[in-house]
């Protein structure tokens, strides 16, 4: 970069030596540049100079303006990479949030299938009232009457 700076110094007050034509046209128009007027023309040199002392002047001012703006830089680069890692750090909070809630959610999915499954045993396990089947007091094979048969007396031969 300081190269390039001393470059186009250098070739500024390598043209800053060179002559100067102010040519003033027709209507009044001043031009002003490196070769003789033409014909026609009111013509005026003009005498430039280089300063030495401007010269050191400018070259101590853009110096100047070179380190402040070196110095801007470094400090908006440190600024750069403090915002960098401020958004890293607020990317890495995000995600850990992130993963406490879905680890939550799953949490409490396991807890909510643990009590529908101790439900189910539950169900599964609850004691059965069993009624008692009334069996006929006659065997199976006689069907039973609609009433029942007299009793026919005892005589004394039986």
């Amino acid at each position: 970069m300081r190269l390039i700076s001393l470059l186009s110094l250098m070739l500024i007050s390598a043209t800053a030596n060179a002559e100067v034509f102010k040519c003033i046209e027709k209507f009044g128009r001043a031009v002003y540049q490196s070769t003789p007027c033409k014909s026609g023309a009111k013509e005026q040199q003009l005498d430039i100079k280089a300063d030495p002392a401007k010269e050191a002047a400018a070259e101590s001012n853009l110096e100047a303006v070179q380190s402040e703006y070196e110095s801007r830089k470094v400090a908006q680069d440190e600024r750069n990479k403090e915002l960098e890692k401020q958004r890293m750090e607020a990317a890495t909070l995000e995600i850990a949030r992130r993963n406490a809630i879905a680890q939550q959610e799953q949490a409490d999915a396991q807890k909510r299938q643990a009590e529908a499954l101790e439900q189910q045993n539950n169900y599964n396990n609850r004691p059965l009232y069993i009624v008692p089947s009334v069996r006929p007091p006659w065997p199976a094979s006689k069907p039973p009457t609609p009433f029942p048969e007299p009793r026919r007396p005892r005589s004394a031969i039986d």
